[in-house]
């Protein structure tokens, strides 16, 4: 069995979709509880202790505001991190209930409990096919790499986060303004050392999103869409900067030469 705990983020445990992946999970050996998720598709949630709806930065930089069910999905994730920071967890593997791990899951896990501090997040799938650095095979697993991508994978599905890590998040993703997955994405701001895992180890279920794809009207005020583009320029000079100072952790980096997981909306 091995010794990271996983996590399931769920509004009903006792859905199909949930049991099923319970039970997917003891069938690898692999420790695991839900962890509750949070209902936003009526509203906005309530926020707890410092966490911080920053309207004005959703607005400077995505020119609209989160909806009740993108706060609810960031909150459950933040939310968890916390609770494994609390409980004085080295590392914790963080999924959503709508996934089913592939046969390699819990050998994945195993392997990735021995990779040094170093590698603080490791996503298991992703929605985006990007350029990566691929790195070393994963102990134990020939048939899987440790890649390093140079910009985000998109979606919160499934992903490992050591001690450092965890540490990283709580400190800047109490201030919310954009989805979780966008705010993972943006490693650099942060310097959250962020990996990956090809093939990848989780395959989404094919599902509509509860997550409302149209950003509902929203009046920006003036000065915010004067100061968009300059805010704009400055976050992409931010991400060349990293990834220059960074160059040797990030390139070569190539496409994939295959489909790197069997998620159909990866892209």
């Amino acid at each position: 069995m091995t010794t990271i705990p996983c996590w399931i983020i769920s509004l009903n445990p006792e859905s199909d979709s949930s049991l099923m992946l319970s039970q997917a999970l003891s069938n690898q050996g692999v420790a695991h509880e839900f962890f509750p998720a949070v209902d936003g598709r009526k509203g906005t949630p309530p926020l707890k202790g410092r966490e911080h709806l920053d309207v004005r930065r959703s607005l400077l930089r995505h020119r609209r505001l989160l909806n009740g069910a993108e706060i609810g999905c960031y909150l459950a994730h933040y939310r968890a991190v916390g609770k494994a920071w609390e409980a004085g967890l080295e590392r914790i593997c963080i999924i959503e209930d709508d996934v089913v791990p592939e046969p390699a899951f819990a050998a994945t896990l195993a392997a990735l409990d021995k990779l040094p501090t170093e590698v603080e997040m490791v996503r298991l799938m992703a929605l985006r096919i990007r350029r990566r650095k691929l790195l070393l095979s994963l102990p134990g697993l020939d048939s899987h790499h440790l890649v390093r991508p140079e910009r985000g994978w998109c979606g919160t599905q499934g992903y490992v986060l050591n001690r450092l890590g965890m540490e990283k998040i709580l400190e800047r993703g109490w201030n919310i303004f954009e989805p979780i997955d966008k705010f993972y994405d943006h490693f650099w701001e942060y310097d959250l050392r962020q990996f990956g895992v090809e093939p990848h180890v989780l395959y989404e279920i094919e599902h509509p999103s509860s997550i409302r794809k149209t950003p509902a009207p929203v009046r920006i005020p003036l000065l915010l869409r004067l100061l968009a583009p300059f805010h704009k320029a400055a976050f992409s000079r931010s991400r060349h900067r990293y990834l220059k100072d960074h160059a040797a952790e990030f390139y070569p980096a190539e496409w994939p030469e295959e489909r790197m997981g069997r998620t159909k909306r990866m892209k």
